[in-house]
C-alpha cells in the first residue's frame, strides 16, 4: 500500500480529521490533503512524527512491510527495567553480592537439572563456573 492510502487508511482508523491531524502537525490545512492525494510527500522528519502519532512504524507508513509495530515490548523487557532501575540504585557492594546470588541461583538452578534433556533453560551442567566465596567472583 502506498503512503497516501496508508495515511488515509490509519487517520480514519483513528476517527481522525485531515483537519485535527495538520494541527497535531502544526501543518497548514490543506498540507494532509494533499498528502493523501499524493501530490505531495512529507519530509523524513514528519514522517517520524506521522509513525509516532499513529503508533506504527516508518515501513509500515510508506508500504514497506505490513507489519505495524516490529518491536512491541514484552513482559520480559519490562521485568528487565524494573530490575535495571533497582540495581542502579544499590551500591557497589550491594552489586556486588547480587552478582554473586544470582550465580547462585543459576548453580542451584543448574544442579537440579541431571539429565540435559529435562532442563529447559538449557543449561549443561559444565557450562557454568560459579564463584564459591565472593572473592572469587570476577565481573
Amino acid at each position: 500500500m502506498e503512503f497516501h492510502n496508508r495515511l488515509k487508511q490509519l487517520r480514519k482508523e483513528k476517527k481522525m480529521t485531515q483537519a485535527a491531524l495538520a494541527k497535531e502537525l502544526a501543518y497548514g490545512a490543506t498540507a494532509i490533503s494533499n498528502y493523501e492525494s499524493g501530490h505531495n510527500q512529507p519530509s523524513i522528519t514528519d514522517l517520524k512524527k506521522i509513525a509516532f502519532i499513529f503508533n506504527v512504524s516508518m515501513d509500515y507508513l510508506v508500504g514497506v512491510n505490513e507489519i505495524r509495530r516490529p518491536y512491541e515490548p514484552d513482559k520480559k523487557s519490562d521485568d528487565f527495567e524494573t530490575f535495571i532501575k533497582y540495581y542502579d540504585m544499590l551500591e557497589d557492594r550491594g552489586k556486588k553480592e547480587l552478582l554473586f546470588y544470582m550465580q547462585w541461583l543459576l548453580s542451584r538452578q543448574e544442579s537440579a537439572y541431571e539429565n540435559p534433556y529435562d532442563n529447559p533453560a538449557g543449561f549443561q551442567n559444565s557450562s557454568l563456573q560459579v564463584a564459591q566465596k565472593p572473592k572469587d567472583f570476577k565481573y
